[in-house]
């Protein structure tokens, strides 16, 4: 066994040992690489400060890391992390952490992040071993969404053209280190802004991206979702969607979820290591 950075290994490489590693996961996953470019480019990912364990040149694990800001905190931001199926339970997380920790303290970085599903115990295990504490959690929800009119005094926008900092004073929540705007401005060109104003002022938003459906930020005045939160859905087409990562913290907007019957089919952990 060899651990090795990613820097020189083939993107389809990692995609093929990717799906193999998420084949029986708790949920159905599998990766292309318009997504993984997309989402990775986003996030910053830097494949010199990625690392892989070969077994005779085959990659059967990794740790992709994404070197961001989080908050004021300059992070290595755990964007995925597989082993193969017949490597498991080896203690190759451990091994590929240990090399990787050297690596990011010799480029400054001091903190790594990662979201982790609840339900997965053995790997949070792991990740407490190797150091990491759980933070927060979030919910993350899916929606067979059927649009209808509704009878209201706001105005509703839908548009491909906006600024993040219209949103500023609309935050419910903090976001999770993909969601924040430094990232979503990556691929702009593929969010849709739903807008809701009363008269000059925006009242509530809703971000999400046009291809996956998945909604990556939203927000209300005041949290108050028992107002304006049937207005905002009602500017979304119909369509299945998902939204991820909300703070289980944020009770005013999970009570609303719950009241459209929206699914909340998994949880994650947000964990994070000082090292």
């Amino acid at each position: 066994m060899e651990i090795k950075s990613l820097q020189l290994t083939p993107i389809q490489e990692i995609i093929s040992t990717l799906n193999l590693a998420f084949s029986d996961y708790f949920i159905p996953i599998n990766f292309t690489i318009d997504y993984v470019n997309e989402r990775w480019a986003a996030s910053g990912v830097d494949y010199s400060l990625s690392f892989g364990v070969f077994d005779n040149n085959e990659l059967v694990g990794f740790i992709i890391h994404a070197i961001n800001i989080y908050g004021d905190t300059k992070v290595a931001y755990n964007a995925s992390t597989g082993i193969i199926p017949i490597h498991r339970r080896k203690g190759l997380l451990t091994k590929l952490y240990e090399k990787a920790i050297i690596k990011l303290k010799e480029n400054g970085i001091q903190k790594s992040t990662l979201e982790c599903i609840t339900k997965n115990e053995r790997a949070i295990l792991a990740y407490q071993k190797v150091g990491f504490n759980i933070d927060r959690q979030y919910h993350l929800y899916k929606l067979e969404w059927k649009q209808k009119d509704i009878d209201t005094k706001y105005k509703i926008d839908i548009s491909n053209t906006f600024d993040f900092s219209e949103f500023n004073q609309l935050e419910n929540y903090f976001p999770s280190i993909e969601n924040q705007n430094h990232c979503l401005e990556k691929y702009q060109d593929n969010l849709i802004a739903i807008k809701v104003s009363d008269q000059n002022e925006i009242i509530a938003y809703l971000l999400f991206h046009k291809i996956s459906k998945r909604i990556h930020r939203l927000g209300v005045k005041q949290n108050d979702w028992n107002t304006f939160g049937e207005v905002l859905f009602s500017g979304l087409e119909t369509g299945s969607y998902n939204i991820i990562n909300i703070d289980t913290q944020n009770k005013s907007l999970h009570a609303f979820f719950r009241k459209m019957n929206f699914d909340n089919y998994i949880d994650q952990y947000d964990m994070s290591f000082d090292f």
